[in-house]
């Protein structure tokens, strides 16, 4: 109940975000992975519910300043392969989300979904 709480709280600051409103910072790896479903879907054309959970890297394992995560989708069929989405970092201090390149340990391009 909590979780869907702050998923609501946090979606409706980003669609607040198209008018202008500053980007927010993140404190904890569920809270990036809540901004990074909300940019990654909107980006997308999808609901948020489309993401059936988020996959963190550990803290140790992330650059300094960032969470890093992966987005994996519910899977549709009988049987399903992998359902990631991508891998993303989020950026701890303005809550802004990048792709993050998984084979070179980099952020990538920001993902513009508001």
């Amino acid at each position: 109940m909590i979780r869907e709480l702050v998923l609501l709280v946090t979606l409706s600051s980003l669609s607040a975000g198209c008018a202008g409103t500053p980007r927010v910072a993140v404190a904890t790896a569920e809270a990036a992975c809540t901004v990074a479903t909300a940019r990654v879907t909107a980006e997308r054309n999808l609901p948020t519910a489309h993401v059936a959970l988020c996959d963190p890297v550990s803290e140790a394992d992330s650059p300094d300043g960032y969470y890093v995560l992966g987005l994996r989708a519910h899977c549709r069929e009988e049987l399903c392969g992998s359902t990631l989405m991508g891998w993303f970092a989020v950026e701890a201090a303005s809550g802004a989300v990048f792709e993050w390149n998984v084979a070179e340990g980099q952020v990538g391009a920001e993902v513009a979904g508001e």
